[in-house]
């Protein structure tokens, strides 16, 4: 296996690594996807991998209400589409969230996007709110759900919500300046039973290694961090919570294959999984990338200590 991470030199002499302070960077790759400005940066200490330069607050601002994040890859769906698209993603967190969460618990969305989640949780009488910057896809959710959905920055004011049993973060995390500090400031609003429940990308995922294509994609501006095992854990510790790591597959063996044959991703209809026939052969792959951490995303539960 070959890994196509770019280790060109340091030449990012006063830049801080967001998680551990240090100085000393290697560049992984001289440019994203979706952006002439930015690098993927990766610290020589803790080996955490990051965007460069970290986006402004007004820079920030601009891509989220904008829906920057879908347009710069040609993703222009409304909700039909986007529904399609989630579809698998919504099933399985809802299934999970139910299984550890009791009926009528008080949870909070951050990050609720077009609000497919919380449609979902409402149908199941959880009391649930979210929280959303975008101002294309608050607009949309309302459409969708009759739950509030605030826009707020929870850095600078924690809405009265009371204490939660679930705070629940699909791909959110990554995009932050400061995951620790926000980490730190949301679990004070979760109950003494309560959990934080994060999904991320993993950058140790196995097409990262193994597809060149793959991974010229899988830089993208939108995200800051690009979180492992090993640097979530750290992350979440650093914030005063612990957790339990677990792995996720979501894309199915045929996307895998879809990259090796083309070098180019599934934008608006990838594959969650197979047709039942061929459900063993997916079944396998996921479950083998899944209990070796090499899976394309990964999930946390955390608890205050």
């Amino acid at each position: 296996m070959t890994n196509n991470y770019l280790d060109i030199g340091n030449n990012l002499a006063g830049k801080k690594c967001i998680l551990c302070n240090n100085k000393n960077f290697d560049i992984i790759s001289k440019k994203v996807r979706d952006s002439k400005k930015h690098q993927i940066i990766k610290c020589k200490k803790c080996l955490h991998i990051q965007l460069f330069p970290i986006p402004t607050e007004l820079e920030e601002e601009k891509f989220y209400d904008e829906n920057l994040q879908d347009k710069n890859i040609q993703f222009f769906g409304g909700i039909k589409e986007n529904r399609v698209k989630s579809f698998e993603d919504t099933k399985r967190r809802v299934n999970f969230v139910k299984s550890i969460i009791p009926k009528n618990g008080k949870i909070l969305e951050i990050g609720s996007g077009h609000g497919f989640f919380i449609e979902s949780m409402e149908k199941l009488k959880y009391k649930i709110t979210g929280i959303e910057i975008s101002k294309e896809k608050r607009k949309l959710s309302k459409r969708i759900t009759k739950s509030k959905i605030m826009n707020v920055n929870l850095m600078k004011e924690i809405p009265s919500m009371g204490n939660l049993d679930a705070i629940v973060m699909f791909h959110v995390l990554e995009h932050l300046s400061n995951p620790s500090d926000f980490l730190k400031k949301v679990g004070s609003m979760l109950n003494q039973n309560g959990v934080i429940i994060l999904e991320v990308p993993n950058s140790n995922d196995d097409q990262i290694f193994s597809n060149l294509a793959y991974t010229e994609f899988y830089w993208q501006r939108g995200h800051i961090h690009y979180f492992n095992p090993k640097s979530l854990k750290e992350t979440i510790s650093n914030a005063g919570l612990k957790s339990s790591i677990l792995g996720i597959q979501r894309y199915s063996i045929a996307n895998m294959i879809n990259w090796k044959l083309t070098n180019k991703p599934q934008i608006n209809s990838p594959t969650y999984s197979l047709e039942k026939h061929y459900e063993w052969i997916d079944e396998y792959y996921k479950k083998k990338l899944e209990r070796s951490l090499k899976c394309d995303t990964i999930m946390a539960i955390c608890s205050l200590k």
